[in-house]
């Protein structure tokens, strides 16, 4: 455990406050629980499969991590997909089909990976980040 002192205003410190007593917490407790909430997770937490891609997009600028979250799956890969999850739903996929299936399934869950881990760096970094209709409202 180590301890560090800060100043916060009192208007922060104040509503840090309030809302530890409303959550039954000590101060120091609600800003411990706050800071670490606040901070991008822990690489060892990722799977070790995307870590050094992940880990790589902590030295992006802002500028190109919202490139990353306004990313999309291509349009054509996304139609073989649906394609493909139906065939699978259906019970007609052939065991070639299957794995072209895992194969295309596992590029857009990395996608929507990157998406996710840019948005949350971005926030990190104190970046308003649009709502979901807000963000389908740009495309």
């Amino acid at each position: 455990m180590q301890t560090i002192t800060i100043s916060l205003p009192d208007k922060v410190y104040q509503r840090l406050q309030h809302a530890a007593a409303s959550a039954g917490k000590a101060d120091h407790e609600l800003a411990a629980q706050s800071v670490q909430e606040s901070l991008p997770p822990l690489m060892d937490t990722v799977p070790a499969r995307y870590r050094d891609e992940l880990g790589a997009m902590e030295k992006l600028a802002n500028g190109e991590l919202w490139a990353t979250a306004r990313s999309t799956v291509d349009e054509k890969l996304q139609r073989k997909l649906r394609r493909l999850l139906k065939k699978n739903s259906l019970g007609t996929i052939t065991e070639g089909e299957r794995e072209l299936l895992t194969e295309l399934s596992s590029l857009a869950d990395q996608v929507m990976l990157k998406k996710a881990y840019a948005l949350l760096l971005l926030k990190w970094r104190g970046q308003r980040i649009p709502s979901l209709a807000e963000l389908e409202n740009e495309a």
